[in-house]
């Protein structure tokens, strides 16, 4: 399973969990069981796309890779995260082109 959809499976079963525990907790239990989900949903990015997914897509990729390193934390978002390590998986594959051999 890609990591975009186990993480939205994970926040959808978050979700399901907290509303079907909600009438046997005391008002405390429930105000930290939310918080908890809360810290813990925080990562979810439902909308992000996948490393693969940039690999195949260079033009969205790179538009993707300006937008991030110009936010004040370019690996804040899952988006972006996959963005900048689709860049990083392209040019450690040896995918890129390489520069003549020298005669000298």
């Amino acid at each position: 399973m890609p990591a975009s959809s186990a993480r939205a499976h994970y926040c959808s079963i978050t979700a399901v969990a907290i509303n079907s525990l909600k009438g046997d907790l005391t008002k405390a239990e429930l105000l930290s069981l939310v918080l908890l989900a809360i810290t813990m949903l925080t990562g979810c990015d439902a909308g992000a796309k996948s490393i693969d997914w940039y690999k195949a897509h260079d033009a969205e990729r790179k538009a993707k890779y300006e937008e991030c390193t110009k936010a004040s934390d370019p690996r804040g978002t899952e988006d972006c995260r996959n963005a900048i390590d689709a860049i990083d998986a392209t040019v450690h594959s040896g995918s890129f082109t390489k520069s003549p051999n020298k005669s000298w």
